[in-house]
């Protein structure tokens, strides 16, 4: 009886110490799509999750407005994320690798 105890604390112990930030499958396919289509409109160029960095063409990402350029910073940080890179990203200008954008996890920032 004590040891079936004790197997079920382990359990929950383990159970309530994992992350409680996981992203669902959905929001993880969402962004997926997301990340795709910026692909595909040529905005985005590539993306390493192992280096929380993304590389963008100025020229179509000064195209959007705030609100367009947050959500796909965020995207980009919750593919991130769902590859258990971190919830965060750098975007950078392809061509002169200055940081245009990014997200620390709790801030977003939008350069000029």
């Amino acid at each position: 009886m004590a040891l079936g105890a004790a197997g079920l604390l382990l359990v929950l112990l383990f159970f309530h110490s994992s992350p409680k930030n996981d992203i669902s499958i959905e929001q993880g396919q969402m962004a997926m799509a997301l990340v795709g289509n910026m692909m595909t409109n040529g905005v985005l160029v590539n993306y390493d999750c192992s280096k929380n960095t993304a590389w963008v063409n100025r020229a179509v990402w000064d195209k959007y407005n705030a609100d367009q350029k947050r959500n796909m910073t965020l995207g980009l940080a919750t593919v991130c994320d769902s590859q258990h890179a971190g919830y965060r990203v750098s975007i950078l200008d392809y061509d002169t690798r200055n940081q245009i954008a990014g997200f620390d996890g709790k801030t977003v920032t939008i350069g000029k």
